[in-house]
């Protein structure tokens, strides 16, 4: 098999499978409990750095939320069987970078990583998510091109992969639509809050030398409040995108 075909290949297999297959890195991370301390020795401390790594992958979902605001149907979805595309997005944050959404991606799972401050996990992350998305972006980008032939290369010719220009921004004809985005990406906050929120456990459990047999006993208030919070709004939103139509926009 020549390496363009094996690499479309590869891509098209990863694509099927992105939803699952980072949760390597998320292993990893919790490998590094192994030597991990709390910040300053304080759990206080060391939870405000955590809620500036939340910030961080909170930055990533709102660059998905950006795409999602605007996006029309069959474009930057959630599919994962084939890929689909009606259109090649020119417009929007695509005037500015042609995988968004994978950026958006690293910037979410990027915040967890830093979490633990450290540096071999941060470049084993680096190379990982390179390794992974690059293939899964050249069987995309061979699938537009494949299909949308000159109109794609003429944008991809204008546009970067993954760093965004800052310049040349491109409105979208389609307004920005909230319901679209709660619709679209209700678990990937509520999968970010999880994260985080068993990161602090683990970490509060390792360093406080949590007791096997009474492991609730670290558990602290922000823990509790942050789940809590968090599992409320995913089953309220849960519940009405599956028993109501009031999230469904006609066109996206």
């Amino acid at each position: 098999m020549a390496l363009i075909e094996e690499l479309d290949q590869q891509g098209n297999f990863l694509f099927r499978w992105r939803s699952y297959i980072p949760g390597f890195i998320l292993l990893l991370c919790l490998y590094s409990l192994s030597k991990f301390e709390f910040l300053d020795d304080s759990y206080e401390t060391n939870l405000y750095y955590a809620g500036a790594c939340f910030i961080v992958s909170l930055l990533g979902l709102a660059v998905r939320c950006f795409v999602i605001g605007y996006a029309p149907a069959r474009t930057s979805g959630r599919n994962t069987k084939e890929q689909v595309a009606d259109v090649v997005n020119q417009e929007g944050i695509y005037s500015l970078v042609r995988h968004p959404l994978y950026l958006g991606n690293f910037l979410m799972y990027l915040g967890p990583v830093l979490y633990f401050r450290d540096v071999p996990l941060l470049i084993v992350f680096a190379l990982f998510f390179g390794f992974y998305y690059e293939r899964i972006m050249f069987a995309e980008e061979k699938f537009l091109r494949d299909k949308f032939g000159q109109d794609y290369l003429n944008w991809a010719d204008k546009i970067p992969a993954f760093i965004p220009k800052f310049s040349g921004y491109v409105k979208p004809k389609l307004g920005f639509s909230f319901r679209n985005i709660l619709k679209r990406e209700y678990p990937s906050l509520f999968g970010i809050l999880v994260i985080f929120v068993v990161f602090d456990y683990a970490a509060s459990f390792k360093v406080g030398f949590g007791d096997w047999k009474e492991p609730w006993a670290v558990i602290t208030e922000p823990q509790i409040w942050a789940f809590g919070i968090g599992a409320a709004f995913y089953t309220i939103v849960r519940v009405i995108v599956k028993t109501t139509k009031w999230l469904v926009v006609e066109g996206r």
